[in-house]
């Protein structure tokens, strides 16, 4: 069993979880937000996503024009995250094979991203140790998993977003672990990180400032080092301009005038329940990465280069979650780039630490059989609960083709696993997930009920009281 763990190519364990990812892809329907985003912004009314909007008003997405006319909307009705909901209006408007296809170049992508971030090494020098880290970082620490990596509005949002900023900041890390990388930067440098600022910064609010952040270090040592190039300057600048685009942007205010009553009433009490609801659930479920980072700091200090670095992305994790203490509402969800950020410093520290840690787990592989069969057996869980979801939707369909003239049509609520959410959790579809949106609810005036109304050209809908 020892020699079958040293001999496995790293290659073929990541083609097995990126299948296994593509399953789960392909099991997720269109549920929620997806439907709202079939539409064009309704930014003269409500919105998409409020409830007892006008369904009359309504128009569905017929072209990438209307996805830029809705996004105006958007932006000036609802909030600055125009990059992500291009990507989202876009693929809901197309076949969803598209995005799963889509989805899972996107999750390896950023898999060997946090591997070149943290490390500067090439792929080539890739190991399992590393890929374990990544892929167990992302699938036992990251908050509500089915929504921040499956789900696709909650996909465009936080997987894609988070994949945009670390690619940002790929050079700059390249450039800090390698002196010799673009000593005399490539022409296309300058608009190159030009857009990739502009992108990074326009995408998503903690990220973003977790971005900003750690490039700003990283012009300090670049200066201090006399080596601070074009492309890092501007790059930042162009970082900052996207950041204020996507805070300033006029529909975050109108949106908080819109959903005002579902606000806590004092700012104390915001961060009474920011702090509860969103920053210790994330924060204690990221603890384990801070294991390599400690053992660093006890046994293996190499270089007060790499310490700078493990300390810059570690603290850019604890800053993404302390800005969103700040915001009006602070979901689990938002809690996604921390554990990002978090995973470059701990790659980073375990590149130092290696050889000590790959010595204790070759010694100790009965610890990596158990760990291995407690992933599979949560990971095929996973595919259990999501198979009867998808089915239970399927099902909903069928009912509403069947009675798609009937004044009120009324589907069961769908049901989950009563062990599911015990020994899951938010990594698959739960209760809470559906409760706050993830199904429609037995009430017609609900913003769910009334858009899926809207698209299937049914009169009301709702869910049994069962």
């Amino acid at each position: 069993m020892k020699n079958f763990f040293e001999r496995l190519p790293w290659q073929i364990f990541f083609a097995a979880f990126l299948a296994i990812f593509f399953l789960r892809n392909l099991l997720a329907p269109l549920v929620a937000d997806d439907y709202s985003y079939k539409f064009i912004w309704d930014g003269a009314g409500k919105g998409n996503l409020i409830n007892g909007i006008d369904a009359d008003r309504l128009q569905p997405v017929q072209s990438f024009a209307d996805i830029l006319n809705s996004q105006w909307q958007h932006y000036f009705s609802w909030g600055g995250r125009t990059v992500a909901h291009v990507f989202v209006q876009f693929f809901v408007n197309h076949e969803k094979i598209l995005f799963d296809v889509a989805n899972v170049f996107v999750f390896a992508s950023l898999t060997l991203l946090l591997f070149k971030v943290g490390t500067g090494l090439p792929l080539r020098e890739m190991k399992k140790s590393f890929l374990v880290l990544i892929l167990a970082g992302i699938y036992f620490c990251a908050p509500s998993l089915i929504i921040t990596t499956i789900w696709l509005t909650g996909t465009c949002n936080y997987l894609w977003m988070s994949t945009l900023e670390i690619l940002f900041l790929l050079p700059f890390a390249l450039k800090f672990w390698r002196k010799n990388f673009w000593q005399e930067p490539p022409p296309w440098s300058l608009p190159m990180m030009a857009l990739l600022g502009l992108v990074a910064g326009w995408s998503i609010e903690p990220g973003a400032a977790a971005t900003i952040f750690v490039a700003l270090i990283f012009l300090i040592h670049f200066r201090r080092e006399k080596n601070l190039q074009p492309w890092m300057k501007v790059g930042f600048i162009f970082l900052l301009a996207g950041f204020a685009i996507l805070i300033f942007a006029p529909g975050n205010l109108h949106r908080m005038e819109l959903i005002g009553d579902h606000l806590p009433p004092s700012k104390l009490q915001i961060l009474h329940t920011n702090f509860f609801n969103g920053f210790l659930p994330v924060f204690l479920r990221e603890i384990i990465l801070y294991a390599p980072i400690i053992f660093y700091f006890v046994k293996g200090r190499t270089s007060p280069a790499a310490t700078k670095f493990i300390l810059t992305f570690a603290g850019a994790s604890v800053l993404s979650l302390l800005a969103m203490m700040f915001a009006p509402i602070f979901p689990e969800r938002a809690g996604f780039p921390s554990t990002i950020f978090l995973l470059v410093a701990s790659v980073a520290a375990l590149k130092e630490i290696l050889p000590l840690v790959e010595n204790f787990f070759l010694r100790q592989i009965k610890i990596v059989i158990i760990f291995s069969l407690v992933w599979l057996i949560s990971l095929v869980g996973c595919l259990r609960v999501e198979y009867s979801f998808r089915n239970q939707i399927e099902s909903r369909i069928k009912i509403v083709a069947a009675h798609k003239n009937d004044d009120l049509i009324v589907v069961p609520p769908i049901k989950l696993p009563a062990w599911s959410e015990k020994i899951l959790g938010s990594r698959t579809w739960d209760r809470l997930t559906l409760l706050l949106g993830g199904d429609l609810k037995n009430y017609d005036s609900n913003n769910r009920n009334i858009i899926f109304c809207r698209y299937y050209g049914l009169k009301k809908i709702v869910t049994s009281k069962d």
